[in-house]
Order: C-alpha cells, then structure tokens, then sequence
C-alpha cells in the first residue's frame, strides 16, 4: 500500500507539472502589467497631497476612496455588504488638555516650563508627599520621584503602582526637553510627569513636600477602513491578496519613524504605495483577462488600513472574515515589493501549505527571480493574521532599505519595472490558486522555526490584541500551538487581569509581570472571558 504522505506528494507534483506544461507559459505571457499605470498609482498614493496617509486622517480617507474606485474600475463587487469601504475605529492619539497642574506646597509650578503631563496617563488628582523611588519596597509616600529617561518609563511605572505609588515625576538629564506632544499607545496606570532641572533640585531638597497633582487627558478616536472587492460570482472559496495602504505620515515619536525627529512628510512609496499599486494592477489583469469566469474559485483584494499601528486592519478584517464563515482559502500579501535589487524576490509562508515551494517553482521558471524563500507564516506584516486564522499564506517583498520609515522614501526610488514584473508573477500565481484542483491544507509549523520578537525569558506563546485599549486588562490576540497560553487552556479573546498576583490593565503591566517570571515557574493566572472570570496555572 502506498504511504498516504508520498501518494500525496506525487499527486502535487502532477498538479504542477500541468500547471508548468499546460497553460502556464501562454497565459503568464498574455498578462503583462502595464508599468505606466503602475507608475500612476505609486506616484499618486507616494504624493505629499496625502500627507503620508496617517491613519484616520482625511488624507487616509481620501486614499481608501482612491483605491475602492480603482476596485469599481477593475470589475470587483463589494466584498462584504453593499460598500467597498469597511470602517473601523482606532485610537488615534492620545492628548492632555488644558488644566492640568502641580502645585510644590503653595506654588504652583508653570505647564510646560517647569512640568509636562504625558499624555499616557490617566485622568486622576494626586495629593502627597513625594519621595525617591530609587530603593526598593513598599511606597510610604504617594508621589515617586526618580531619574531616568523617558524611555524608561514604560518599564518603571507598573512597578511603582505595585509598590504603592499613585504618581510618578522623572527628571531625565540627557534631554532639555520635557514636553510630550501627542503619543500613541495604551494608558500608563499611574500618571507620570517629567519636571525642569529646577524643579527635580527642588524635589531632592524638600523630601517630603506634599504636592498636589491634576492630571487631565482625553483619548482621540478616529475612523480608518479597510477596502476590499471580489471577482463576481457565487462561489464563496475566494484566493485574497493584499496590501496595507497606510504610513505614518509625519512620523514623529511612536509613530515607527526611523527619523522621529523630523517632522516631514514619510511618502511611504515602497510601503506600502508599491504593494497597494500592484494588487489593484494584479485586480485590473485578471479581469480583463475573465480569469473570475472560468474558474470555480474566486478573487478578491483587500487594501488594509492601520497595519503601522500593529496589523490593526487586516485583524479586523480576518476576524469579521471568521465570523462570517467566509476566510479566503490563500492569503497573499504584498510588502514593499518596489524596491527589485539583484533580480532577488523574497517569498514567506512556503511552509504554511505543502504545494508552495514547488508551486513557486514552477511558476519563477517564467520569471528567473533569484528566489529566497522562509517557511514561516508569522511576522510583522498582514498576512500575519491570516496565519493566525490557520489560513495558509504567502508573503511577499523585495526587503528593507536605508529610507525604509524615513522621508527618503519617495516615489522617485521605485523600481517601475521591477514593480510590473513582481506584479506579472503574483497575477501568475493567482490565476493558478483559482484553480479547482487547487486547495492548499494549512500546516502548523513548529515552534522552533517562528523568530522570537522579545528578550523575555519566558513567553505565553500570544499575540497582543492592539485594538484593545480600554484600561481594564491586556486582552490576547492569536494564541500559538504547542505554547503554555495554548497549553493552559487560554484562548483570542480572553481578557487578563491578573498573573502572578500582579494586577493587569494593559500591556505594560502584562509585560512588567512577564519579565519577573523565571523558566518552570507555575503562575497563576486570573482572565475574563465572555464576562465571567476565570483562573488556570500555567507552567513557563
């Protein structure tokens, strides 16, 4: 009896070999992306009219109805409802308003002069004596004083809420600036303050002072979309691909700017006005060419929005996708593929299905790219949520660059006729995931073969869920196989307030917590899911 694994394999080899001898070569000759077109669209998405598409902006607006026209041109139909546009809303900024104050005694001390409110904190009023947080224990005193960069914020300010702290004010000697500006990110738990080299003398010579803290801030919310067409028809398995079309259009602090300092236009040409661009050419070619028609299978695009603020679209889009019952049956995501180097392609996600590598394969024969593939389906970009759905996925770029996140990355720089031919193989390769005999089975990698993206010495084995900023615990996003989370019983979703009886409300607490705990501890751990609170042990 022949061994069901290598039937399966022989099976795939004869699937591409009719796809390599039977079709391939005439249709990959007849679909050729028109460079001037592509062009257009990189130089208009790449524009400083839309101001480097920051997410719920008018500009980011303007881009998503920008391409749901290109969609309605090129034939697609609505993927879900009557509208190609799907709004979501994200947390935009976060800001203090006016009246907030610190007053040392009696005096009180001047708003951005001599103190400035982060725009983290949270709304509170604040009345004690202050004291150096610089020894450990328990707080006696309400106010911490320390310093330390603003950088070293983040990691000092659920510890000090643990120890007692109702505030924190830091001096930072290495900058003269102690204003904030606008900030993205989840709200600390304690508010915190940055004061003059004045006032942290001040501070240091009146241990014990009572000071009187006001806090007053506001989180600005904003609407941003997600756009999406499909071939029509009435088949429901669909192949996707996708781009992610904003950037972060000033750039700015934690805004992802590898130049925060400079406060200029970020085009984003490459990323990710390349891979929108050439979806929508890809969108245009298989239409004209009625691939839709004769195939069993249909195709759809989807523009993601807010994939700089953390893979916030193409999430959403998924998990709507999800409930719907209607996940694609291959994601394919395209970013920054305008940058051709050396012939070099890189390809992820070959290992997310078994038909990949030879089907790649087959289809570069016609293209002679320098192919450099990885298995992994993870990773900072969308086709990361797809994975996480256990939706096999291939992801496409042709690598980093010195103006990646800066303002250098402008139109001028895009390989055109690389980007025609990187946009000629994906409309290639989708003409042949369209196929009937086509249905690639989603495989579970192993562990080992995921990049670790933390120094922690110990890892749940979850993704962070960033839509989830509400302040009352760090809700989990995708849960991986085989990991403690998964292991534990945990799942997307759950909400948790507490791990090793340290309080969580977001994800500073949840990673201050996880950089105390030591490989083979057991922790306990408290979470909510579906209102009602549960608690599990869990071996790291």
């Amino acid at each position: 009896m022949i061994n069901k694994l290598y039937a399966n394999k022989i099976i795939n080899t004869v699937l591409i070999l009719s796809l390599l001898f039977f079709g391939l070569n005439l249709e990959a000759q007849e679909m050729k992306a028109n460079a001037d077109s592509l062009k257009k669209m990189v130089f208009t998405l790449a524009s400083d009219s839309l101001k480097g598409r920051f997410p719920g902006t008018f500009e980011d607006s303007l881009t998503a109805a920008y391409i749901a026209g290109k969609l309605s041109q090129a034939g697609l139909i609505p993927l879900i409802g009557d509208s190609y546009l799907i709004p979501f809303e994200i947390t935009l900024y976060r800001e203090v308003c006016e009246n907030s104050s610190v007053k040392i005694g009696g005096r009180e001390l001047i708003a951005g002069e001599e103190f400035a409110v982060n725009p983290l904190s949270p709304e509170a009023l604040v009345k004690g004596e202050v004291a150096d947080a610089t020894n450990m224990g328990m707080a006696q005193e309400k106010i911490a004083f320390l310093k330390i960069s603003r950088d070293s914020v983040v990691f000092k300010v659920t510890g000090l809420k643990e120890r007692g702290f109702e505030a924190l004010l830091f001096y930072d000697s290495t900058s003269s600036n102690i204003s904030f500006g606008k900030l993205n990110g989840a709200g600390f738990p304690i508010p915190v303050l940055s004061v003059s080299p004045g006032v942290a003398s001040e501070l240091i010579e009146k241990s014990g002072t009572t000071i009187t803290i006001s806090t007053n801030t506001r989180v600005v919310k904003a609407k941003t979309y997600n756009v999406a067409g499909i071939t029509p028809g009435e088949n429901r398995n669909f192949i996707l691909a996708g781009a992610h079309y904003d950037h972060l259009g000033f750039g700015g602090t934690g805004s992802g700017s590898v130049r925060p300092g400079e406060d200029k236009i970020h085009p984003g040409a490459d990323d990710n006005a390349s891979g929108v661009s050439s979806v929508l050419e890809v969108a245009r070619l298989l239409t004209v060419n009625q691939f839709g028609d004769k195939s069993e299978k249909r195709f759809a695009v989807a523009a993601f929005g807010a994939e700089e603020r953390g893979l916030i679209g193409s999430a959403i889009l998924a998990d709507t996708l999800m409930k719907l019952g209607r996940l694609p049956g291959l994601m394919i995501n395209l970013d920054m593929v305008g940058r051709l180097r050396d012939n070099k392609l890189q390809a992820g996600g070959v290992g997310t299905f078994e038909e990949a590598d030879s089907l790649l394969a087959a289809i570069n024969s016609n293209f002679g790219f320098d192919l450099v593939s990885t298995k992994t389906g993870s990773g900072p970009s969308d086709h990361s949520s797809f994975n996480s759905k256990k939706i096999p996925v291939l992801y496409f770029t042709t690598g980093v660059h010195s103006e990646y996140h800066t303002p250098a990355d402008s139109a001028a720089l895009v390989n055109i006729n690389g980007l025609a031919k990187v946009t000629d193989f994906i409309a290639t390769l989708i003409t042949h995931s369209v196929t009937p005999s086509f249905n690639p089975k989603y495989i579970q990698l192993e562990e080992s073969s995921m990049p670790s993206r933390n120094s922690f010495k110990v890892t749940l084995g979850i993704i962070p869920d960033f839509t989830y900023d509400k302040g009352d615990g760090f809700r989990i996003g995708p849960v991986s196989d085989g990991r403690p989370a998964q292991k534990a019983g945990l799942l997307e979703g759950d909400i948790i307030v507490e791990m090793g009886g340290r309080k969580i409300a977001n994800i500073y607490d949840y990673m201050s917590a996880l950089g105390q705990i030591k490989k083979g501890e057991i922790v306990e751990v408290c979470f909510i899911r579906d209102g009602s609170q549960k608690n599990v042990k869990i071996e790291l």
